[in-house]
C-alpha cells in the first residue's frame, strides 16, 4: 500500500497544534479541534496523575494537573509513523520540593477522523517521574481523603 504523505503531514501538524494549544492556554479549542470525543490518554505510573484519562475532559484537567505541578514539556522532535500514526520525543524536566525530573520520553498518538483518539505515554524514568509528581502534590488530610 503506497503512504499517504499528505495524511502523514495532517497528522503531524495535528499533534504540533495540540502542543501550540496547550502552550497558549487554549483548552476550549483543543477540546473542540484536536481531541476526539472518546479520547483516552495513558501516563505509566504510580503516582497522583499516573493512568488512564477518558474524553477530552479528563485529559484537560490532567493537563491543569501538570501545569500545577509546575513540569515543563519541550518538544524534542515528531514524526509520523504511517498513516494514523504521529510518534513524537518530548523532554519533561522540573523541580517540585527536592524531586527533580529531567527525562526524555516517547509519546504515541493514534489519530482517526483528523483528530487524536489515542495516546500512550512512555517515560524514560518512570521512578523520577513517580518522585516528582508525588512530591508536587499534597494528599487531602484524614478522612477527606477517602469522602465519597
Amino acid at each position: 500500500m503506497p503512504r499517504d504523505e499528505e495524511q502523514e503531514k495532517r497528522n503531524v501538524a495535528l499533534v504540533e497544534r495540540m502542543y501550540e494549544l496547550f502552550n497558549q492556554g487554549d483548552l476550549d479549542a483543543l477540546k473542540e479541534e484536536v481531541f476526539a470525543p472518546d479520547l483516552v490518554w495513558t501516563l505509566p505510573g504510580r503516582n497522583p496523575v499516573g493512568g488512564v484519562k477518558n474524553g477530552p475532559d479528563e485529559v484537560i484537567a490532567f493537563f491543569g494537573g501538570l501545569v500545577a505541578s509546575g513540569i515543563k514539556v519541550d518538544l524534542v522532535s515528531i514524526d509520523a509513523w504511517g498513516e494514523n500514526t504521529v510518534v513524537e520525543v518530548h523532554r519533561g524536566h522540573g523541580e517540585s520540593r527536592g524531586a527533580r525530573l529531567d527525562a526524555l520520553n516517547c509519546t504515541h498518538y493514534r489519530i482517526r477522523d483528523g483528530r487524536i483518539a489515542v495516546v500512550q505515554v512512555y517515560l524514560s524514568d518512570q521512578y523520577a517521574a513517580d518522585n516528582f509528581f508525588w512530591a508536587a502534590y499534597d494528599l487531602a488530610p484524614i478522612p477527606d481523603r477517602w469522602a465519597k
